[in-house]
């Protein structure tokens, strides 16, 4: 059985009086075993079930939440437990246990016999190395092993009281750097929450319409829907590189994503019209059910960025009749979604797609230019404000790892 991590490959070094401890010595590990499917309710009849990241909340340090409960618990975790994704894509994601609970099979539970804080905080910096050690290609998974064999670096293992002295120090130094990263994401969070609520202040709610707009199909304002084509790409970039095709993920959370992208053979030239342009409203024609028609506003973008056949661009008819940010959050609305859900074709188990007459034909409320462009002059304002505080939140990130490096290295 693999080893997750191989401390003399990576060449960590300890500082005197540090030792490696391997995480099967120095805690309890508790694999989970899904109860009978017979045993599952939403009642909140009998204990709660753990059984992977539906019920892990946002962040390494989230707390669990109740969804699911059974009256046949198998595998038990205890509140304060770390747990851990040991299954599937999210393998390697963690959450905190808050309150006992049941514990499926895609998770497993780790309580350290010293300072729990500590612990997280060295576990939570290895969710890649974890994920990318999963065994399977399309199923990744780790076992009890795997997860026993983790070195852990120890201040003063062979003096508890000492130990236990240094790890509090510096889980609480991690923790309150931590925070400081937490309140920025939270503030970031609630500038986006402000766009969808300065909306309906505005102009209500499209479903409603209670301000009386005149409605309109989309085809009002929209000359047509254009596209890229799909290419064969290649793994990684190389000199040669000169174009890179946008991913679905790049519009998938409402925020333009150009990273997310595959570099395309340098052979390819692509026409002008495949080409992503500052100022342009993209939105995704197939998707899940719940993402299909995500649309993202790209405010600056790489010159060398290029749409596939799923991503559309919105070409106005009369570019100076339609403010393109109104539109955005016009089609970010639930009813807009529901819409488009709604006029897609598709199994419930697959791809979704909407055809371009479906999006073209979707009535919308249309107010005057002035109160678009009012409305989007705030928006940007909002959106320079959040520009600066992801300066800032990047800054947070790169001085939080370098913090947690050297944390566990012993020189803080």
């Amino acid at each position: 059985m693999s080893k997750l991590i191989d401390k003399e490959k990576d060449g960590i070094g300890l500082p005197m009086k540090w030792a490696y401890r391997p995480l099967g010595s120095i805690a309890a590990i508790t694999m989970g075993n899904s109860p009978s499917g017979e045993s599952y309710n939403d009642d909140g009849i009998g204990v709660p079930l753990v059984n992977g990241p539906v019920e892990f909340s946002e962040g390494a340090f989230g707390l669990t939440r109740k969804v699911k409960f059974t009256t046949s618990p198998t595998k038990m975790c205890n509140a304060g437990d770390f747990l851990i994704c040991v299954r599937g894509s999210t393998t390697g994601r963690t959450n905190i246990a808050s309150f006992d609970a049941c514990i499926g099979r895609g998770v497993a539970s780790i309580r350290a016999n010293f300072w729990q804080p500590y612990l997280n905080h060295f576990i939570r910096t290895l969710e890649k190395r974890i994920h990318a050690s999963g065994k399977g290609s399309t199923f990744p998974s780790i076992s009890q092993q795997q997860l026993a064999d983790l070195s852990i670096p120890l201040p003063c293992p062979d003096d508890t009281e000492r130990s236990m002295s240094e790890q509090k120090r510096i889980a609480d130094i991690l923790d309150k750097a931590d925070a400081i990263r937490r309140k920025r994401q939270r503030a970031i969070g609630e500038l986006e929450n402000y766009i969808p609520s300065l909306f309906i202040e505005m102009f209500g709610d499209p479903d409603v319409n209670p301000k009386q707009w005149e409605v309109v199909p989309i085809s009002y304002f929209v000359q047509r829907l254009e596209g890229g084509k799909n290419f064969k790409t290649d793994d990684k970039p190389s000199a040669e590189t000169r174009y890179m095709i946008l991913k679905v993920s790049a519009v998938t959370w409402g925020e333009y994503k150009a990273h997310e992208c595959k570099p395309v053979p340098p052979a390819f030239e692509p026409p002008r019209s495949y080409f992503v342009q500052p100022g342009d409203l993209l939105m995704s024609r197939a998707n899940t059910r719940e993402l299909i028609g995500a649309a993202v506003y790209v405010d600056e973008t790489p010159d060398n960025i290029i749409l596939p056949d799923k991503i559309w661009r919105f070409v106005w008819k009369q570019p100076n009749k339609v403010e393109p940010l109104f539109v955005h959050s016009l089609l970010r609305h639930p009813y807009i979604q529901g819409e488009i859900g709604r006029r897609s074709s598709g199994t419930s188990g697959s791809m979704k797609n909407i055809a371009k007459p479906k999006v073209f034909s979707i009535p919308v409320p249309l107010p005057p230019l002035s109160a678009q462009q009012g409305f989007a002059a705030q928006v940007r304002r909002i959106r320079k404000t959040q520009k600066r505080a992801l300066l800032l939140q990047n800054e947070s990130d790169t001085l939080f790892s370098s913090l947690v490096q050297r944390a566990f290295k012993g020189v803080i």
